[in-house]
């Protein structure tokens, strides 16, 4: 659960509701639809699950990192 913002957006894609940019209203319906709904969170907690195991884990981020760095220092 959380505001829409690109980062967040991308790094939960299916695993999470986006509730309207500051909009506390919004996010407090959308803390509750998700509390109604069992089988939505499970959905949702399995894909959040595998993102992380399979796209944003360390081993996968860690040489987009490096390789940025590498760029940054070879345009110096």
């Amino acid at each position: 659960m959380q505001f829409d913002l690109t980062e967040g957006r991308f790094s939960a894609q299916e695993a999470s509701l986006y509730a309207l940019k500051n909009d506390a209203l919004d996010l407090a319906r959308k803390i509750v639809a998700l509390l109604d709904d069992s089988d939505q969170r499970e959905r949702m907690g399995a894909f959040g699950r595998r993102r992380v195991e399979q796209e944003l884990e360390w081993k996968y981020e860690a040489p987009k990192l490096l390789a940025a760095y590498d760029a940054l220092f070879a345009a110096r």
